[in-house]
């Protein structure tokens, strides 16, 4: 456990090519959680080539490429607690014995959402749903947390009541997994409304889309942008795949348009999405283009929508992981 001083935390996350921005996002609301409730020094290490956010410059933190140990540089690190947020795909082999070693020295060692099989080598696990069944053949182990508090999403305050615009934005992720940006933007500008003002946010590791050669709508293109909070704040309705930045969205009120392109993986979180009534859950692209345009003309509807999002999402996940931590060092 911790040895004299403040509390050493040390988050550890893939980012990149193939992986997207969401677990560096994640790892940056804990971070600033940790230091704000725990008092903790708080690093990041990134297994990544070098990404440019805004949030890193707030911390000390340190880039690995993509193809180097990173066991070894949590192992060298100095920190109490660990806090892993890794992509499912590439999870260390060692990661299990390492899990081990680093608690016989007295690491706490939490997990994020991929790290649920390791549950009997943890400390706690996260898991950042609404909806969860623990799988068959989950070991016993470390307690999980889930639940419409256990989201890690942006926490630099809630927005102002919803208001009427025409102003769109529409993400597509970090690296345009199903390549969205080749015909998507064509079905937009054809069936939104005369008026309407779109954002199109072009991720760090994603092609560039085909924008209309002579669009019908007012487009606005924005490259990489190192944080997304201010575009959602100053947009008035959103079209999004199913992720991360979706439940950013919902935390601000924004009208939203959600569909998975990833098959039927993310079905059981949508549908509960759709029964709760905080966004418009669409089968694809297609079907979210016509409810987005049906929603842009509906105020009343917009603004119900705003309200509902809105309360199911007012605790941060941030506080929460940090609160369970610190009940775990006492």
């Amino acid at each position: 456990m911790p040895t004299a001083g403040p509390l050493r935390v040390l988050l550890a996350c893939h980012a990149g090519s193939g992986v997207g921005l969401g677990h560096l996002s994640r790892v940056l609301v804990a971070a600033r959680a940790m230091r704000r409730h725990l008092q903790a020094e708080v690093a990041l290490l990134v297994q990544a080539d070098p990404i440019a956010h805004a949030g890193l410059a707030a911390f000390e933190h340190r880039f690995i490429a993509p193809g180097d140990d990173l066991l070894q540089a949590i192992d060298s690190a100095r920190a109490d607690v660990l806090v892993l947020d890794l992509q499912a795909q590439r999870l260390p082999a060692l990661l299990p014995q390492a899990l081990r070693r680093w608690r016989a020295a007295g690491r706490l060692a939490v997990g994020i959402d991929a790290l649920l099989p390791l549950r009997a080598e943890l400390d706690l696990v996260l898991m950042p749903t609404f909806h969860f069944v623990p799988p068959a053949g989950l070991p016993e182990g470390a307690p999980i947390l889930h639940g419409w508090d256990c989201y890690l999403i942006d926490d630099s305050g809630p927005a102002p009541a919803w208001r009427p615009g025409s102003r769109a934005l529409v993400l597509t992720g970090g690296s345009d997994a199903t390549q969205l940006g080749q015909h998507w933007p064509a079905l937009l500008d054809q069936q939104l409304p005369a008026d309407a003002e779109l954002h199109w946010v072009t991720g760090p590791y994603a092609r560039s889309p085909a924008l209309p050669m002579q669009p019908r709508l007012t487009w606005r293109q924005h490259l990489a942008p190192s944080g997304l909070d201010a575009l959602m704040r100053d947009c008035q309705f959103a079209a999004t795949v199913y992720g991360v930045s979706f439940y950013e969205l919902l935390a601000l009120g924004v009208p939203t348009v959600v569909f998975s392109p990833y098959g039927s993986k993310d079905d059981a979180e949508l549908a509960g999405i759709a029964a709760l009534d905080i966004a418009l859950v669409a089968h694809d692209e297609y079907e979210a283009t016509h409810l987005l345009a049906a929603l842009m003309q509906d105020p009343a509807r917009a603004a119900a929508l705003s309200r509902n999002a809105a309360r199911q999402l007012h605790t941060p996940g941030g506080e929460r992981l940090a609160r369970a931590i610190q009940d775990l060092l006492h």
